[in-house]
């Protein structure tokens, strides 16, 4: 049976938006043996490989929806991918690490790219009750390539070589972009059904170059600020200006944006809405929240019990299996319970999971959290695809693509403060364990005869002189000042997700499916575009929908 325009659509921009996603986490377990190909002289050069695409991608997403205004999203998608593709090229061939870095920026402006005109594109198909399932078939490979980007990326390391999490993209990326050439409809196309949605008697207004600037450079900076924060620490004079010159920039765009600017590069009024100023304060915190800590998982299996980057992966294939199903469930839900039940039940449960993982030990092994995790990826599961449904509830198709540029920067900005965050907290709590720590081994050391754990270790290694002594106190103290350290930082995960899910309770309704059960109730045929009610939001409910 051959599948509708719109279903072919869909399809491609999400294989596109897969590849995209997938790169922000595979390469992260391949540091390790770049750092050893390039012989480099200090590891948190290496960081940057990670870090240079991600910032990229924030820098790149403020412009898409106008990018999309002009030249149309196919073209927009097409030469994302293409970039994409061709910057995953060249970072197989690169000579050193500037080069692979310089590489990772190409490859991550086209990924930027992607992010948000994949919802644009795929949204512009159906009509706004329909797209719950839209929004999860997008949202299964934006949600599957974190889940197993680890994993596939130490399998391609262990077996093959780093060059391969970047070669794997090629073919696909060719495939894609051939099918999307062929497939996707042009630009005359959009206008065509645009023109619907348009005043008749619309001046043309002159192009925001100065937003668009303000927004790229202030995005850029602020992001920067806050993932370098996550290496060098927030009291470091970079970080420092790096964020206050973005806060600052930013400052000045809300200025023009709401003041000067004739037609808005991201369109800031939109946070009059209720349903789009608290569905984006949630985003911020699955991207912080969630997102965040999902960097915990390595510092504890890796780091703490000496898993390998492969092994360390395969712990978490059956959450994102779960995670699969939840996003399936979520959209066959969502027109019949609405958005708040699925959004407060997912981040509830994702909180739930996270005070499984508050007691973490060196006798944790992968099986023994699996069912903290499955309930972690279904929670996130059926949270994601109906937030981002009811975020756009209310957007009209002329304007998706500005709306999705800012709903994907507030995302991008939210997981950068979360894991720096993060990464600080924890480092900060494993510092305060490992001092503690290391003043009960003084204690016992300093008992005749020795106590505890430095009587284990004198009684092990003493054969063996006082610097294997050493070595056995100092691995003790480093490892559970590790593990205490991830519990702590699960904790306060954990609090912060409840108060997310409270807020949940608050997210109202979506005007789309309550005039499809009007409909459905009236007899009425059910395939008219509805259109997005642009003054005001109704004031959310608990009692029914």
């Amino acid at each position: 049976m051959r599948l509708e325009y719109k279903w072919q659509a869909t399809l491609i921009v999400a294989m596109g938006l897969f590849m995209a996603v997938l790169d922000n986490t595979v390469v992260n377990v391949a540091l390790p043996s770049i750092d050893n190909f390039f012989h480099v002289a200090n590891y948190n050069d290496v960081v940057w490989v990670a870090t240079a695409y991600f910032l990229a991608q924030a820098a790149v997403i403020p412009a898409v929806g106008n990018l999309s205004d002009i030249f149309g999203s196919k073209i927009v998608f097409l030469i994302g991918l293409a970039c994409f593709t061709l910057g995953s090229g060249l970072c197989v061939i690169a000579p050193n690490l500037g080069f692979l870095i310089a590489f990772r920026v190409f490859q991550g402006l086209g990924g930027g790219a992607l992010l948000p005109i994949v919802y644009a594109i795929a949204f512009k198909q159906f009509p706004p009750y329909q797209r719950g399932m839209v929004s999860a078939t997008i949202g299964v490979p934006v949600l599957l390539a974190p889940a197993f980007g680890p994993t596939i990326g130490g399998y391609l390391t262990s077996y093959f070589d780093w060059r391969a999490i970047f070669m794997v993209n090629l073919p696909i990326g060719v495939l894609v972009f051939l099918l999307g050439s062929f497939i996707l409809k042009g630009r005359a196309a959009e206008q065509q059904s645009e023109l619907q949605q348009k005043p008749a008697n619309q001046v043309k207004k002159p192009f925001d170059f100065l937003g668009l600037f303000l927004a790229m450079s202030g995005v850029t900076s602020l992001v920067y600020g806050i993932s370098l924060a996550s290496i060098n620490g927030w009291a470091d004079e970079t970080v420092r200006i790096s964020m206050i010159t973005g806060a600052g920039i930013l400052v000045v765009f809300i200025l023009v944006e709401l003041f000067v600017a004739k037609d808005p590069v991201m369109d800031l009024r939109l946070f009059r809405h209720y349903s789009f100023s608290i569905g984006n304060v949630l985003i911020g915190f699955i991207g912080a929240f969630f997102f965040g800590s999902v960097m915990l998982f390595p510092i504890f299996f890796q780091n703490g019990l000496g898993y390998s980057p492969l092994n360390s992966g395969e712990i978490f294939i059956l959450q994102g299996l779960t995670t699969t199903f939840g996003v399936f469930l979520s959209g066959r839900l969502y027109n019949k319970i609405g958005p708040r039940a699925l959004v407060a039940l997912g981040i509830f449960l994702v909180a739930i999971s996270s005070l499984g993982l508050t007691n973490l030990s060196l006798s944790t092994t992968g099986w023994s959290i699996q069912g903290w995790l499955v309930l972690r990826g279904f929670g996130f599961g059926i949270t994601n695809t109906p937030l981002q449904t009811f975020i756009l509830s209310r957007v009209e198709n002329i304007h998706l693509a500005r709306a999705s540029s800012l709903v994907s920067v507030m995302r991008q900005i939210f997981s950068a403060i979360g894991v720096a965050w993060i990464t600080t907290y924890f480092a900060q709590q494993a510092g305060t364990h490992g001092q503690s720590i290391a003043q009960t081994i003084q204690s016992q050391l300093a008992a005749h005869p020795p106590t505890g754990v430095a009587a284990q270790c004198i009684s092990q290694f003493s054969a063996h002189g006082q610097t294997a002594i050493t070595n056995c106190i100092g691995n003790y103290i480093a490892t559970n000042a590790l593990i205490a350290g991830v519990n702590d930082t699960f904790t306060i995960v954990m609090y912060f997700l409840f108060i997310g899910a409270l807020i949940a309770l608050f997210i109202g309704r979506d005007i789309n499916v309550q005039k499809l059960k009007q409909s459905l109730k009236a007899g009425l045929p059910t395939d008219t575009q509805f259109s997005a009610d642009s003054d005001r939001d109704e004031i959310p409910m608990f009692a029914g929908e």
